[in-house]
C-alpha cells in the first residue's frame, strides 16, 4: 500500500466484502462487524520492526507512550525518568514483564498511518486517529470496557481473542468514558480470534475485552472515528442564531435563582420566547458552513514533498497534481477589498484571491492537475503567490515530488 492511499482502498481494507452502503446502513453505530477477509495491505501500514525503530530512534515525549496491564494503567513514573523523559529501557522491561505498550496518536509520527487516516476522513465526515497496541503473550491490557468513540481494529501480527459484551443504553457522548465497577457491561455475547490482516468494527458504547491469543506478541492498530453529533450541531446553530437575537445578550435576571411562584413563571415564559425566536432564526446553511470551515481547517496537513517542490521552484510549465485526501473549500471573503473576492480554506490557512483566479482554479482542481501556464490572468504575481502557497499548504504537489 503506497503512502497515497485511495479512499476506496482504505475502506476496502476495513470492510472487506461489505460495500460502504451496506456498512453504513446495517452496522455503523449499531453493532460490531468482523471482517475476516485477510488483507495483505494491513502489513504495509505497520510492522513490529517499525515499532522497534520508533522506540529506539524517535523522539519520545512522555505523552507518546502509555502502558497497561490486566485492566489497569501503569503510572508514567514506572517508565519515565524524574524529569519526565521516557526511559526506553524501562518501557521494554515493563513489556517483558507483561505490560501492553500503547503508542497513542501514532498517525502524527508515521506518514503511512497519517495518510490512511486522511483517506478515511471524508468517508466518515469526522476526524480520525490511530493508537497502536503491542501486547505480550498471555496478557491483556484492559479489562471489559466500552469506548466513547467508534473504532476499527486492524490486526497486524500475532492475534487477539475478542470478547463482545452488551451495549450501553444510548450512544455515549464524547467524554462519557466507561467507569469501572459502575457501568454495566452486559453478558458475554460472542468470542472470536482476530488474526493478522483481519479487521473489526466496534461501535462506541459496545463493551469488549481483547486478551492476547497464542505465543506471539499481538500488534494491532485502532483507528478511532471522532464523530460530531447532532447535539454539537444544534449547539452551534443556537450560538450562530443568537447573534441575531439581541435579547440573548442580556444577563440572567438577578432573582431567577432564588425566587419561585410568579417570578419563576415569568422567567420561564422568557425562556420559551427565546427558544421560539432562536428556532425561527436558526440557519442550517450558516451552521453547516461554520462546521465545514472548522472541519476543513482543522484537518492537519500532509506536506511530504512540499519542501522539495518549493526548493526546486515551481516553473510555469511544471505539472502540479492534486494531493489525495486534502480537504478544502472555497468561501467568499467577508467585506472583500477590491478584486479579492474568494479564499480557499484548507488545513492551517486561508488563501485569498480574485474571483477570476478562483474560477479558473476550481476548474483546474476538478481536472486533477495544472500548470501555471494553464491560467489566463492579468496578475502574474497573484497567480504565482497563490499556486506556491497551495504547494506550501499541501494541496498541490509537483508531479515528480515524493509523496
Amino acid at each position: 500500500m503506497s503512502l497515497e492511499t485511495p479512499a476506496q482502498d482504505a475502506l476496502a481494507l476495513l470492510l472487506g466484502p461489505l460495500t460502504p452502503e451496506q456498512f453504513f446502513a446495517e452496522f455503523y453505530e449499531r453493532k460490531f462487524y468482523r471482517n475476516a477477509n485477510k488483507s495483505d495491505q494491513a502489513a504495509a501500514l505497520l510492522s513490529l520492526d517499525r515499532v522497534d525503530e520508533i522506540l529506539s530512534d524517535s523522539e519520545l515525549p512522555a505523552s507518546s507512550i502509555s502502558m497497561a496491564k490486566s485492566g489497569s494503567s501503569i503510572p508514567e513514573t514506572e517508565f519515565t525518568f524524574p524529569n519526565g523523559v521516557v526511559d526506553r529501557g524501562s518501557v521494554l522491561d515493563n513489556f517483558r514483564d507483561g505490560c501492553t505498550l500503547i503508542l497513542p496518536q501514532m498517525h502524527l509520527a508515521d506518514g503511512n498511518l497519517y495518510n490512511f487516516c486522511l483517506a478515511l476522513e471524508r468517508q466518515f465526515g469526522a476526524r480520525t486517529q490511530t493508537n497502536v497496541y503491542l501486547t505480550p503473550p498471555g496478557e491483556t491490557g484492559f479489562g471489559v470496557h466500552y469506548d466513547d468513540h467508534d473504532v476499527f481494529v486492524i490486526q497486524i501480527s500475532g492475534a487477539k481473542e475478542w470478547e463482545i459484551y452488551g451495549d450501553r443504553d444510548g450512544l455515549p457522548f464524547k467524554g462519557e468514558s466507561f467507569r469501572k465497577d459502575h457501568d454495566d457491561t452486559g453478558e458475554l455475547k460472542e468470542t472470536f480470534v482476530l488474526n493478522p490482516g483481519e479487521c473489526l468494527y466496534v461501535p462506541r458504547g459496545t463493551a469488549h475485552r481483547a486478551p492476547n491469543h497464542g505465543d506471539e506478541p499481538s500488534l494491532h492498530i485502532t483507528v478511532g472515528i471522532l464523530v460530531q453529533t447532532w447535539a454539537e450541531f444544534m449547539l452551534e446553530a443556537v450560538a450562530e442564531a443568537s447573534l441575531r437575537v439581541p435579547e440573548m445578550r442580556h444577563s440572567l435576571p438577578r432573582d431567577m435563582f432564588f425566587e419561585g411562584g410568579d417570578v419563576r413563571a415569568r422567567h420561564a415564559r422568557t425562556f420559551r420566547d427565546l427558544v421560539d425566536e432562536l428556532a425561527a432564526k436558526a440557519s442550517f446553511d450558516a451552521t453547516l458552513a461554520a462546521f465545514l470551515g472548522n472541519f476543513v481547517s482543522g484537518q492537519g496537513p500532509r506536506l511530504r514533498g512540499a519542501l522539495l517542490s518549493l526548493a526546486q521552484g515551481v516553473g510555469p510549465d511544471d505539472q502540479l497534481t492534486i494531493r489525495e485526501h486534502i480537504l478544502f473549500n472555497f468561501e467568499p471573503v467577508p467585506d472583500g477589498d477590491g478584486d479579492v473576492e474568494q479564499e480557499i480554506v484548507l488545513s492551517g490557512g486561508r488563501i485569498p484571491m480574485s474571483g477570476a483566479l478562483a474560477e479558473q482554479l476550481r476548474t483546474r482542481i476538478a481536472a486533477g492537475s495544472m500548470r501555471k501556464s494553464d491560467f489566463s490572468v492579468s496578475d502574474a504575481e497573484e497567480l504565482n503567490d497563490v499556486i506556491d502557497s497551495l504547494v506550501a499548504y499541501g494541496l498541490l504537489l509537483r508531479a515528480d515530488a515524493p509523496v
